[in-house]
């Protein structure tokens, strides 16, 4: 009994055995193991960790493809596609700036896939030191301002860039430049411009254009006169005289709706009633609101010149008198009676000898008188420095034609 269960054991299991044997017989007609080649993009991992090493890639001649062989069952590369095949270069492996070469390593997400090989089996990579320096930043304001204006400030934000580059190109950088265009500009500007970065013989950097931008403050300001402002007169007899402001001219800034309204700028009011000397004062400069000083101090000195006055007399014969407002048709005749006229002028010494005596017109308005003899008053143009001491009145007489 036992030797009969013993061979129909030995039986069962040579049985499976053939079985599977024979499996594998039709498998291996119908679904054979196969190898298949595909070129597959080489993706480039990992090369932030490289900076963090203090390292860049110099010279970045990576095969784009790779090949790759593939062991599996003919069914199963029926339905495989690129997307199921990766081959990657992982920088993070990369020790320090000696490193030569890296391993191409190739994923697969299908089963019954093995990988058989790939080429190339390495890339060769050239590396070299990373240098990061700041550099400030010169703006440089190209064309002119709107007429009376100036670029007082010109500020980039932030000051300084830091540049990323191989200690090369770094050594080699004079200077980097941010040009903003500032003409006919009357406001205040900020923008963002683009960094240009020059060797030290003044040759622009081509491997760092468009890498650098920073936002740019441009402050514009205008000039305006400064003019000192008095209340009260002088004492009696005197007069004020030119008024000195140190500096004379201000700088001013502040939005172009109210800048453009602004022709002067007054001193707080200066009072000088009844004083007989002239003097120096220290005021403030008194400011509209919306606007501000720029490099300008708000304290400026002033000169009050008081002067005493003075008189000067002129004498003119009677036809150096002109008539305004005559008749008509010329049916009226006109003629002085007074031989001699005398006026009296009065104001500062310096202002009465710049008067010469052709430079005064003296006339008389006959405006619709008839026949007859009249004392009319004399009237002279004056500058505005000088007055006359009194009214003036000259006898004439009017005749008909």
């Amino acid at each position: 009994m036992n030797e009969l269960l013993k061979r129909d054991l030995t039986l069962k299991i040579v049985s499976v055995f053939f079985a599977i044997f024979l499996w594998f017989v039709v498998l291996d007609s119908s679904n054979p193991v196969t190898w298949i080649e595909l070129n597959v993009p080489l993706k480039i991992e990992n090369e932030s960790s490289l900076r963090e090493k203090g390292i860049m890639i110099k010279n970045e001649n990576f095969p784009r493809n790779v090949s790759v062989s593939l062991k599996g069952r003919k069914n199963t590369f029926n339905n495989i596609g690129l997307n199921d095949i990766e081959a990657i270069v992982d920088l993070s492996k990369v020790e320090d700036v000696n490193t030569q070469f890296l391993y191409v390593n190739v994923y697969t997400n299908k089963d019954g896939v093995s990988f058989q090989g790939v080429t190339p089996r390495v890339v060769e990579i050239e590396l070299e030191k990373l240098g990061e320096n700041p550099f400030p930043v010169k703006v440089v304001p190209t064309g002119k301002p709107k007429e009376g204006y100036k670029v007082v400030r010109s500020n980039a934000i932030p000051a300084t860039v830091s540049i990323e580059a191989p200690d090369e190109i770094i050594n080699s950088i004079g200077e980097v430049r941010a040009y903003v265009d500032v003409d006919n500009l009357s406001n205040d500007i900020i923008v963002n411009k683009e960094c240009l970065v020059y060797n030290k013989e003044g040759e622009k950097i081509a491997e760092l254009d468009k890498k650098i931008s920073v936002d740019i403050s441009i402050e514009i300001a205008k000039e305006v006169p400064i003019v000192p402002a008095v209340r009260g007169r002088p004492a009696k007899n005197y007069t004020d005289g030119i008024h000195r402001v140190v500096p004379e001219k201000a700088w001013i800034s502040g939005s172009s709706e109210i800048i453009d309204q602004i022709d002067n700028l007054k001193t707080e009011p200066i009072d000088i009633d009844n004083i007989s000397e002239s003097m120096t004062k220290i005021v403030n400069l008194a400011l509209p609101e919306g606007v501000r000083l720029v490099d300008t101090p708000r304290s400026v000195y002033v000169d009050v010149v008081i002067e005493e006055l003075a008189e000067r007399e002129f004498v003119f014969g009677k036809e150096s008198i002109e008539f305004d407002n005559t008749a008509r048709n010329n049916s009226f005749r006109y003629e002085v009676l007074d031989e001699i006229i005398k006026i009296t002028l009065t104001g500062t010494r310096q202002e009465l000898n710049k008067i010469a005596p052709e430079s005064l017109r003296l006339s008389v308005d006959v405006n619709g008188l008839s026949e007859g003899e009249y004392k009319r008053p004399i009237n002279v143009v004056l500058p505005d420095t000088v007055k006359l001491v009194e009214n003036y009145d000259v006898k004439i007489s009017v005749k008909r034609n």
